[in-house]
């Protein structure tokens, strides 16, 4: 009966720690929605700007499905949105799709932040993401 009630008490305690602990639960690919919204703030001048127009190219692809919003990072709006999603460093890129930058995409966590792999600089180094993962969650979002 201790042994039971023991067991018991240590699942307990184990569901509290999992229900309250500190790990950031995964991120999730977003549902479909009617209105998508990407939000990029980044910094105005390059190399940011050629991977910039790289964006926006594929962004427009869908057309009216997405509204795009672009923030300055050196600029008040820019860096009142910075403060709004957390943003403490001066990373040259970060994107929003529908309020979120980090997903669960294929088994892997994508976070929409710095250069993509291959556009990264010297001074500063690739983020764990493509364009192609961003089409990726565009296509789920926008259902196409």
């Amino acid at each position: 009966m201790i042994k039971l009630a023991w067991a018991v008490f240590m699942i307990g305690a184990i569901l509290t720690l999992t229900a309250c602990g500190t790990a950031t639960p995964a991120p999730v690919v977003p549902a479909q929605s009617d209105t998508v919204t990407v939000d990029i703030i980044y910094l105005n001048h390059p190399p940011v700007i050629p991977v910039l127009d790289q964006v926006d190219t594929m962004l427009k692809s869908y057309g009216d499905k997405v509204k795009v919003t672009h923030y300055d990072f050196d600029t008040p709006e820019g860096a009142a949105f910075a403060q709004k999603m957390g943003i403490t460093g001066h990373d040259p890129l970060a994107i929003f799709v529908n309020g979120s930058q980090s997903f669960n995409l294929d088994g892997r966590t994508v976070t929409f932040n710095s250069f993509p792999q291959g556009a990264g600089t010297g001074m500063v180094p690739d983020g764990a993401w493509t364009t192609d993962d961003l089409n990726a969650i565009l296509k789920i979002v926008t259902g196409q």
